[in-house]
């Protein structure tokens, strides 16, 4: 995967992240893990006493995929953390030979928002 066509799609990304206008961009945290065909996606927003679980859309979804589709086959990356900090996007990647076996998707999720943001809560929209 050429570094253009990463830094493409991981700016579409938040372009993509930039269509919920109910809350600000900056403070947004990503938390995907990708395989074949499939992403699962964890947006949160960082309002400062609690953070704000968001749904993803199809779009944001897609644009995920996408960049996994275009890494090296013997390189895919297994899960992206993607924040928003003062305009500007980070991203970072793990790969499956870190990954405990015996962890779920939402244990890696919870043991990551706690590395990150401590015991703040998480607020989940009403089912």
């Amino acid at each position: 995967m050429a570094n253009d066509e990463i830094g493409l799609l991981l700016n579409e990304i938040g372009n993509g992240l930039a269509h919920d206008k109910e809350y600000p961009l900056d403070g947004t945290f990503v938390y995907a893990e990708a395989a074949p065909a499939m992403v699962s996606t964890s947006i949160f927003k960082d309002l400062g006493d609690h953070l704000l679980f968001r749904i993803s859309t199809n779009m944001v979804d897609d644009l995920i995929l996408d960049l996994w589709d275009a890494a090296p086959t013997d390189r895919r990356w297994a899960a992206m953390q993607y924040w928003i900090a003062g305009g500007k996007f980070t991203a970072s990647f793990t790969y499956p030979e870190e990954f405990d076996p015996e962890e779920s998707v939402r244990e890696r999720r919870d043991r990551i928002l706690q590395q990150r943001y401590g015991n703040k809560r998480v607020v989940y929209p009403p089912l």
